[in-house]
């Protein structure tokens, strides 16, 4: 199964580290896995980042943010199996671990068992060095998405709806797992094309994707950074759980795998 952080998690995450960091020293960067760390050696990022403090942490889409003192930032794009979590123990490096940040509060450790993650220290304004973050659309929560502007927005994208969701260009945030529980909810098979939709179907595809990830943002609110990653996701309503009970009509739920990827619907309450 592969399991991608997406926006309401990141936002959590991002949340849960400033709570925990905000105004903290760095007081030394280790990098156990140079392969991730992108525009800039491995020393050059412990380096940068050493003595400079935290402000803030952000998600902006499926990246996470940290803002440091001096202008500095140091963007996580954390791919598939990216995870963040803060240790007050000491402890040795494990394989997974990409680069552990030392504060008075404990240990920032960032960890990727697949080693797919992209990481980077840049100054402000510098985040188009990133791949992939320059060309996206707006959040997926952002309140200046309004409908007006969604609709707007769809006609540009072609192809299958579902691909069009997790399409970072149209709207960012949204990974295969929260595009089908979206699309669940607005009643829209996710192999349908973008071009068959008619206006109401658009209209029910954004209230769906904001009532959907504005629920789910509340219900990870709750959690502390331990319980938050895709592995935890045990309130989706329909994804990942082929044969199993639609919550919505009692029907059988559906599932397809191509490339990895699962997609999960119920062919009683999606056309």
């Amino acid at each position: 199964m592969t399991l991608i952080p997406e926006l309401p998690e990141l936002e959590i995450i991002a949340e849960r580290l400033t709570e925990a960091l905000a105004g903290e020293m760095i007081d030394g960067v280790v990098v156990h896995n140079h392969l991730v760390i992108h525009g800039g050696t491995a020393d050059q990022f412990a380096e940068t980042a050493k003595g400079k403090s935290f402000l803030a942490f952000r998600a902006d889409g499926k990246f996470l943010i940290m803002n440091l003192s001096d202008s500095l930032e140091i963007l996580v794009n954390p791919m598939l199996t990216g995870r963040f979590r803060i240790s007050a123990k000491q402890r040795s490096a494990l394989k997974s671990d990409i680069f552990s940040i030392q504060t008075g509060r404990g240990t920032l450790w960032y960890a990727d068992k697949k080693s797919m993650s992209r990481v980077y220290i840049i100054m402000q304004g510098d985040e188009n060095r990133a791949a992939g973050f320059e060309g996206r659309g707006p959040s997926a929560l952002d309140p200046a998405l309004t409908l007006e502007v969604f609709r707007t927005r769809v006609p540009r994208f072609q192809g299958q709806i579902k691909n069009v969701l997790q399409n970072q260009r149209f709207v960012k945030g949204i990974g295969n797992a929260y595009a089908d529980e979206v699309l669940l909810y607005a009643g829209i098979l996710p192999f349908r094309k973008r071009s068959s939709l008619n206006d109401g179907e658009i209209v029910k595809l954004y209230d769906a994707m904001r009532s959907v990830l504005g629920r789910y943002r509340e219900m990870l609110s709750h959690k502390g950074l331990e319980d938050l990653g895709p592995e935890k996701r045990d309130f989706l309503m329909i994804h990942n759980k082929g044969g199993g009970i639609c919550p919505l009509c009692g029907g059988r739920i559906s599932e397809v795998t191509a490339n990895r990827f699962k997609t999960s619907y119920c062919q009683t309450c999606q056309k």
